[in-house]
């Protein structure tokens, strides 16, 4: 079998004072698998995957992507909280763009089409 493209190794967080959101994840996600994370509100869903998009760092164990550590945002994910807000100081288009402009590069293209 091929290697993994997510792969967490004894992944765990804890947040100051409240104990661990995710303890010991061992996972590996191979390209190609779809995978869902069902479960209460709470129960580490969204923990987990700000975790995958480097958006929180594991306070023990590692977590790599395509054969690479994570060490912080990834510009090759994309993720949709659930609380979604708007910055009332910028436009309804620059709003929309928020989430391009972490891939800076591509930025200018994004607003000409």
């Amino acid at each position: 079998m091929s290697a993994a493209f997510v792969r967490f190794d004894d992944v765990s967080l804890a947040y100051d004072g409240a104990g661990n959101a995710i303890e010991d994840i061992d996972l590996s996600i191979h390209e190609g698998e779809f995978v869902a994370f069902v479960g209460p509100s709470g129960c580490g869903k969204s923990t987990f995957m700000k975790l995958c998009t480097g958006l929180h760092a594991p306070t023990q164990g590692s977590v790599s992507v395509d054969g690479a550590p994570v060490t912080g945002p990834l510009k090759i994910s994309g993720m949709a909280f659930q609380n979604a807000n708007l910055l009332p100081w910028r436009t309804t288009l620059d709003n929309v763009l928020l989430p391009l402009e972490i891939v800076e590069p591509y930025r200018r293209q994004f607003r000409k089409r």
